[in-house]
């Protein structure tokens, strides 16, 4: 047989292949048990035509034979999202991918985005495509069309909002004035069968965040006490007859919300109940949303909504909305209460002093809770914050840790203002303030400086400060450190001019925070405390030092003569597990990070972070041959990215054969020659 002819056999033995496993993965229905016992080498062949459906199901085979499905769930996002760059700074795994895979196409079917001709979709319905992805959305998002969301109020679609109720643990609603514009009671019962009758837990508003839907949030939440049910009250599962929102499916109930109105309040949010049709109270002269009525109109209209809908109440003039008032069941129940533990909310301008801060001092049931606006957050507003957070901390009943102000303009020093924080709010153990550069229209309020107490000491064991561009006086943020002792990590941001002031702290930080394990100094000058570095590392327990843009080398006209003990006090830290040099200018100070591993005691480090720092070749190739003749550890990950590494790639290649064996090396195509100047202006 000619070459020409063997070439022609197998260039059909391969279409038959191929043509058998089109087949094959179209037929799954009848075949799927039979391919779960095909030779791995098949089974990797078939999994690319797979639809969501059997590509789930047949994951377990396919371990059993040594096959991952992560390289397949992986060309799904990527065409899912197609801006997305295949690089990741971890591994992910195949739970992982499969996860953010079907999470997203949910969201794409629900807001009519899904094109259901690509070959994962295949024979899949919309409705069908939502059911099974539904299982996997812990984040649901909430944004665009009302007209969407809603129909998952129809009977179709009623048991992927189940599902969604079991399944979901955080909401972010994306520009809620438009989403409530209209007031569809339909979008307000979804709302309410996720937040109280589900397990949403942490809830996120952004952009323009309707302040009505905020109060109502809050103030349910206010006047929960958090209690956990008492052991012996089992909890009533989803369809339960007792459950005043009930989804029923008899014939003898029916789901139905009913929004009660007051001669003088108007219509108020809805709340769900129960009615039978064999008892019935008198018959309400109010406006009332049937679910299955909607769902008969759905299939009626274009949209698929009911024609009816129902406007938010009108506020007061303090923008309140009047209390709340649940339907009952005939039994006398009510509706459960929702507890939302964590709160992120892009706060507007005005609603500081109008809204957030008079519900916060009654928030019993937050942990967390994070305050960001796109406008510099004034002077007057902070404080206004800071009293309403008094109020909530003197209150045994209260629960927040976590709290998280950003972008704060204030005439105040900003150690003090963290001061006067963290003694409103003595038991937080996680805070974190941004302080941006004082506006001139800001308006500043002059107050009396708050002084803690002699004996008040701070729970505090995470703490975070950003600066603003100007030169800061640390004494405050000494105070602070010495009253928490129980500190295990601080990050500072953007001390430029710390001067001495800067040095004593970090000299001071071993005594003052015995505990500390974690420091991470983000364009924090610290060319003029070298002395106070050494003796940081000398003398702490750190596990994590992350040095980024801190100008280490700025000052010396030798750079070993920094480095070398530098890096003497590195081996010796031997808690140490992370390091990170980033935007550091080491360059060919590189090599003398080589001797990490070296010696009687060499570094236990587990990731060294050495990107952006104008690592050339030849420096690198050094370095390798330095981890040659003292290997690291098993397990240490290097960062070499943002590295001029393409100025000579032979030699790059030649220093990466040296180093891959030993470590995992992190790099990118990064072209120095069209990205230099930005790389530049960072540094």
């Amino acid at each position: 047989m000619s070459n020409g002819e063997t070439g022609n056999v197998y260039t059909k033995v391969v279409a038959l292949r191929e043509i058998c496993i089109k087949g094959v993965s179209e037929h799954m229905t009848a075949l799927e048990k039979q391919v779960w016992d095909l030779p791995a080498s098949l089974i990797k062949d078939i999994l690319p035509h797979l639809n969501i459906f059997y590509l789930e199901r047949i994951e377990p085979a396919a371990k059993r034979k040594g096959v991952s499905t992560d390289v397949v769930w992986a060309a799904l996002w990527k065409d899912l999202v197609k801006a997305w760059r295949c690089r990741s700074r971890t591994t992910v795994s195949a739970h992982e991918w499969r996860h953010k895979c079907l999470e997203r196409i949910f969201h794409l079917a629900l807001f009519g985005h899904i094109r259901l001709d690509r070959p994962y979709l295949s024979n899949l319905s919309w409705s069908s495509i939502l059911s099974l992805t539904a299982n996997h959305v812990q984040i649901l998002s909430l944004f665009g069309s009302a007209r969407e969301i809603c129909k998952l109020a129809s009977d179709e679609l009623r048991p992927v909002l189940a599902t969604l109720e079991n399944n979901v643990r955080c909401i972010k609603l994306q520009d809620t004035s438009a989403l409530f514009k209209q007031g569809h009671a339909v979008m307000l019962y979804i709302f309410h069968r996720l937040l109280d009758h589900g397990s949403v837990r942490d809830l996120v508003l952004t952009r323009s965040p309707d302040i009505r839907l905020l109060t109502w949030i809050l103030q349910n939440d206010s006047g929960n006490q958090c209690s956990m049910p008492q052991a012996d009250t089992p909890h009533l599962g989803f369809g339960e007859r007792k459950r005043p929102c009930l989804h029923g499916e008899s014939a003898s109930s029916c789901g139905t919300c009913l929004i009660p109105e007051d001669e003088n309040l108007g219509a108020t949010l809805t709340r769900c109940r129960d009615t039978y049709n064999d008892a019935c109270l008198t018959p309400l002269k109010r406006p009332r949303l049937d679910v299955r009525q909607m769902a008969g109109a759905a299939e009626t209209s274009a949209g698929g909504l009911p024609s009816q809908s129902f406007s938010w109440q009108h506020m007061d003039s303090e923008g309140q909305f009047p209390p709340f008032t649940p339907s009952c069941s005939l039994n006398g129940q009510m509706c459960p209460k929702g507890q939302i533990h964590s709160l992120v909310l892009e706060v507007l301008k005005d609603n500081f002093s109008r809204t957030v801060s008079p519900l916060l001092s009654s928030s019993m049931c937050l942990r967390s809770l994070h305050l960001h606006s796109e406008w510099a957050i004034e002077e007057a507003d902070v404080l206004g914050v800071m009293e309403a957070l008094k109020v909530l901390f003197e209150n045994p009943a209260c629960s927040l840790t976590d709290l998280s102000i950003g972008s704060v303009s204030c005439s105040m020093p900003v150690c003090t203002l963290l001061l006067r924080l963290l003694t409103a709010c003595p038991t937080l153990k996680s805070f974190s303030l941004e302080a941006s550069p004082v506006c001139h229209q800001t308006k500043t309020c002059v107050t009396a400086a708050t002084q803690p107490a002699e004996d008040t000491v701070f729970s505090l064991e995470r703490l975070s400060l950003r600066f603003p561009q100007v030169c800061e006086n640390l004494e405050s943020l000494t105070l602070v450190l010495r009253r928490a002792s129980s500190l295990t990590a601080l990050h500072l941001i953007g001390i430029h001019n710390g001067g001495q002031k800067l040095g004593t702290l970090l000299q001071s930080l071993p005594e003052l925070n015995p505990n500390l394990k974690s420091l991470s100094l983000d364009d924090v000058n610290l060319a003029n405390c070298h002395n106070e570095v050494l003796n940081l590392l000398n003398n702490s327990k750190l596990e994590d030092a992350h040095f980024k843009d801190c100008r280490l080398l700025e000052k010396c006209e030798v750079k070993e003569d920094f480095l070398l003990p530098f890096v003497t006090a590195l081996k010796g830290l031997l808690s140490l597990r992370s390091l990170t040099l980033s935007q550091n200018r080491l360059a060919n100070g590189i090599i003398a990070l080589g001797d990490l591993f070296s010696g009687d005691s060499p570094s236990r480090i587990q990731r060294l972070d050495i990107s952006s720092n104008y690592i050339l070749p030849t420096g690198l190739l050094e370095f390798g041959r330095r981890l040659e003749y003292s290997p690291p550890p098993p397990g240490l990950t290097v960062d070499l990215r943002c590295n001029p590494l393409d100025r000579d790639p032979q030699v790059t290649e030649e220093a990466l054969l040296k180093l891959r064996p030993l470590c995992c090396v992190l790099t990118d195509d990064w072209n120095s020659r069209t990205t230099m100047a930005d790389h530049i202006s960072v540094m």
